[in-house]
């Protein structure tokens, strides 16, 4: 039986979250620096070898739905943009501009007829 995370546990998640939105969104500023989708991905990994309760992908799960909501996009778009990641890398998704992510999360509406 698997034990529940802490809430200690949960706070460092959601910490690590943070930091990888705050280095996309730091990348996305630059506009011109030299961090490409396969550093990113090395610093995620890294990140989320940090965490003994979470994975990397449980920590993508709550960096995207953070920034879905500071967005303000429909409730659920993270999800959804979890649910494609045969088309869509939610790690990479987190380094699009808002209006991309916007179109993004869209797009798979569209495909799915809405949330």
């Amino acid at each position: 039986m698997a034990t529940l995370p802490t809430r200690l546990q949960q706070q460092a998640r959601d910490r690590l979250a943070d930091a990888l939105l705050a280095t996309a969104e730091a990348s996305r500023l630059d506009g011109t620096g030299r961090l490409d989708d396969a550093g990113f991905r090395e610093i995620a990994t890294r990140l989320a070898s940090i965490s003994s309760a979470f994975s990397l992908d449980e920590i993508v799960a709550r960096a995207l739905d953070s920034r879905v909501k500071a967005l303000k996009l429909p409730t659920g778009s993270a999800d959804l943009i979890g649910l494609n990641s045969d088309s869509v890398d939610p790690l990479l998704a987190l380094r699009l501009d808002d209006l991309a992510l916007g179109e993004l999360v869209g797009r798979l509406e569209e495909e799915l007829g809405g949330l």
